[in-house]
């Protein structure tokens, strides 16, 4: 025989009583509230669980992305900075180069073989995003060997333009080439004098070449006077320092005007026969403190 199931009432009464609002409760009803009410009290105690859980993982991920921003930045800055210190080392080297062509071009002057130098730069580290760390690390030993190595180049290689410009800056300005093309008819010194056959001095050299052939300075320097002279004919002087000058006469046209500064090599006139001469040449002079030499000892090329 089934046993009857048991049941079981909660009798709630009024304290003054009264039997109106007097409630007979069966378990069941009882147990339905109190099932709900945990039902409740158990799904906010899940929530407030998670929410406490994902609140600490947030801050976890929040402190991770701090942290790994951070270390972007610091990343960041120092590629920043290598690529600061790779453009001065580029800087260093490109004057090093400028350095080197300028007394390179100072020699090419003088006629001064100097052998063509390689190549100082190197390509730099792109900008666009900096390198993992490991890579920046290796980059920052390689830039710092650079940043040193050309800095040693550039305070050597200044330090022999020091030495050397001194030295270029007065070949530069002594005569040492021919002013034309040409071979020598009359030399420095005593000589007859091609009009009349009196014994006279020759002060300079003539140089016979091809009527309107050109006539270069043979050192760097001020031209001084271009013009007429009597017997000189159309003439330029210029003026190389420490009291030395040359002088280009015969001319039959000049391409230089005074206070003009010209270079070695530079075209200053033409091949003429003006003034006292017998036919087309240049007579050259080169004088120190207005005391005339033999022109012969410059002619080296």
């Amino acid at each position: 025989m089934k046993q009857k199931r048991r049941r079981y009432h909660v009798v709630v009464l009024r304290e003054d009583g009264r039997a109106v609002h007097n409630r007979v409760l069966e378990w069941f009803q009882v147990k339905r509230h109190l099932t709900w009410i945990g039902g409740v009290a158990g799904f906010l105690l899940l929530g407030t669980l998670a929410s406490f859980f994902l609140a600490s993982w947030q801050g976890i991920l929040l402190r991770k992305n701090i942290e790994l921003a951070s270390r972007e930045h610091r990343l960041q800055e120092a590629f920043v900075r290598l690529s600061r210190e790779v453009d001065e080392a580029k800087d260093r080297l490109a004057r090093t180069e400028h350095e080197i062509e300028r007394m390179r071009e100072m020699a090419r002057e003088q006629n001064l073989p100097v052998p063509t130098p390689q190549a100082l730069g190197g390509p730099a580290p792109s900008a666009s995003a900096p390198p993992a760390a490991g890579d920046l690390r290796g980059m920052a030993a390689e830039v710092k060997g650079l940043s040193s190595a050309s800095q040693q180049v550039l305070e050597e290689t200044e330090r022999l333009a020091s030495t050397l410009e001194p030295h270029l800056r007065s070949l530069a300005r002594t005569p040492s080439v021919w002013p034309a093309k040409g071979f020598i008819i009359s030399p420095f010194g005593a000589r007859q004098d091609p009009f009349d056959g009196e014994p006279a001095f020759h002060e300079g050299v003539d140089i016979a070449a091809p009527f309107g052939s050109p006539v270069c300075a043979t050192a760097e320097g001020l031209v001084v006077f271009t013009g007429y002279r009597r017997g000189y004919g159309t003439v330029v002087e210029i003026n190389h320092g420490g009291g030395l000058t040359t002088r280009y006469a015969h001319l039959s046209r000049v391409f230089v005007q005074p206070g003009q500064n010209v270079k070695r090599w530079q075209k200053i006139g033409a091949v003429g026969s003006s003034g006292r001469s017998t036919g087309p040449h240049v007579h050259y002079e080169v004088r120190k403190d207005n005391r005339a030499l033999n022109p012969k000892r410059f002619l080296q090329y």
